[in-house]
């Protein structure tokens, strides 16, 4: 018999097995199918996977997560064990008490795997928000919608419920990886348009796309650089420590950087898969909004960054949809969506909005709180973004008194008002996330190990100096 539930370090410690395909689960018992019990199977086979890896669960405690103390996490074979087993889900389609069980071994694995580490806090934080947003994706996908009944992509010929299992998992694992569901029925509002470039027109675009993101993230890193060798101690490092055109300066360097690096990896991957002819280049539209349109901090968010935070549209901002995304957007909302039920919350409704509005950035919090964990800061990324659904919903209510005393103004001067008080908000705001990260080591400050800008600079340098010399030799034989 098998038995699971929340202790799952003592079930694992003790035999299982299944007789007669049956289990018990919450001390109920149920059939299995052949299919489940090999669902059953291979989610105890992906924890042994992890346990010998040498994560064992007795070594590691949430009181001791100093970066000696921790196993080291085999990141590849994490990641492939984990794509593997929640796309044979979705394709197998188990029942609720499989589903279950699998679940919970998946979320134990994940436990794990967040108290180890990649080897150092700047690897660890990217990789905890990857596996914390894969959770929220698989949770999505397996309670919340159901994928091989409700899913079709715009090339889909044949119902996946009927391929080829190995074609099966390959469809799954497209879902999986498809946040924005880009020629997907699930295609989330206001995508930007997709492109009908030629193939390698598009390809060329894309790489030179990717210098340009390039260059941006290694002037940024270069500048980061000489962030810490101004400060006493990386741990007495703020970035509004330096005055305020510098406190700008360093928000803007550290902001830039992160966005830039992930738009030269969508860049990167959009022209090698078109290269390759595995995809259409209309399957990548662009990944950023237009930073113009930033004029309220509601847009900032949900239109010019959107990889950050679920910004579900309400009444109020109706008149300013425009064609952009948001890649967390598709579990965020289908979570938001999830509460509003729960609390019998009529549907496009003041309450529906703004309950989606705070689940969406609460939800994005805790994607990052993946990384805060893997560093030793639990919780640390989660008030900052709390804090920006508050100001969201100050704004709101300031343009709602707006209208309601009849107050208009020129489009430009309101726009021009817009840029001032998002940047207010922005240079209050962001060191509350900077600081912490970049004393945890969270935020790699170094410059890039091949860095243009530094080799210019160098090379300005020395070319100063060799000029400065001369005309210092040249200045004594004149006086001599």
């Amino acid at each position: 018999m098998l038995t699971a539930g929340f202790e799952l370090p003592s079930a694992l410690a003790t035999s299982h097995s299944i007789n007669n395909r049956r289990g018990v689960i919450f001390g109920s018992e149920f059939k299995v199918s052949k299919t489940e019990a090999c669902v059953i199977e291979a989610a105890w086979s992906n924890l042994k996977a992890l346990k010998e890896a040498h994560l064992s669960p007795h070594s590691m405690r949430l009181t001791d997560m100093t970066a000696h103390s921790r196993p080291a996490l085999p990141v590849l074979p994490c990641l492939l064990l984990q794509n593997v087993f929640l796309t044979t889900l979705i394709a197998l389609r188990p029942r609720w008490p499989a589903r279950s069980v699998a679940f919970l071994v998946y979320t134990y694995a994940l436990a794990l795997a967040l108290k180890s580490t990649a080897g150092s806090p700047s690897r660890d934080f990217p990789i905890g928000c990857m596996l914390m947003k894969q959770f929220f994706t698989a949770f999505h996908l397996l309670w919340l919608t159901d994928p091989l009944n409700e899913f079709r992509h715009e090339r889909d010929y044949v119902s996946p419920g009927k391929l080829p299992f190995l074609r099966r998992m390959y469809w799954a694992l497209c879902v999986f990886y498809s946040p924005r569901g880009v020629g997907w029925n699930y295609e989330i509002a206001n995508v930007p348009p997709r492109t009908s470039q030629p193939r390698w027109k598009f390809v060329r675009e894309q790489l030179t796309r990717a210098l340009r993101w390039y260059l941006l993230a290694d002037f940024a890193k270069a500048y980061q650089g000489s962030l810490l060798s101004s400060s006493p101690s990386a741990d007495l490092f703020s970035v509004s420590s330096q005055g305020h055109i510098r406190r700008c300066l360093n928000i803007l360097a550290i902001s830039s950087s992160m966005f830039a690096f992930l738009a030269l990896e969508y860049s990167l991957l959009a022209a090698l898969f078109v290269a390759l002819g595995w995809s259409p280049p209309r399957d990548w539209p662009d990944v950023y909004g237009a930073w113009s349109e930033s004029f309220t901090i509601r847009r900032f968010w949900g239109l010019s960054v959107p990889l950050l935070a679920s910004m579900p549209q309400n009444a109020a901002d109706a008149p300013y949809r425009r064609k952009y995304h948001q890649l967390v957007r598709r579990y965020a909302t289908s979570i938001g969506k999830m509460f509003c039920h729960l609390m019998s919350i009529r549907a496009g409704s003041w309450g529906s909005s703004y309950t989606q509005l705070y689940v969406g950035f609460a939800v994005s919090g805790l994607m990052h709180c993946g990384g805060d964990f893997m560093v030793g800061r639990p919780l640390a990324s989660f008030p900052f973004f709390v804090a920006q659904a508050i100001a969201i919903s100050l704004e709101d209510a300031a343009i709602y008194a707006a209208k309601r005393v009849g107050l208009t103004l020129p489009e430009r001067l309101g726009r021009l008002i817009g840029y001032i008080w998002v940047f207010t908000w922005l240079y209050i705001s962001i060191p509350w996330y900077l600081d912490w990260a970049v004393k945890a080591g969270a935020v790699d400050t170094r410059s890039l190990p091949f860095s243009l800008t530094v080799l210019l600079a160098s090379s300005v340098a020395s070319s100063v100096a060799r000029l400065a010399t001369g005309l210092g030799v040249s200045l004594v034989l004149t006086v001599a």
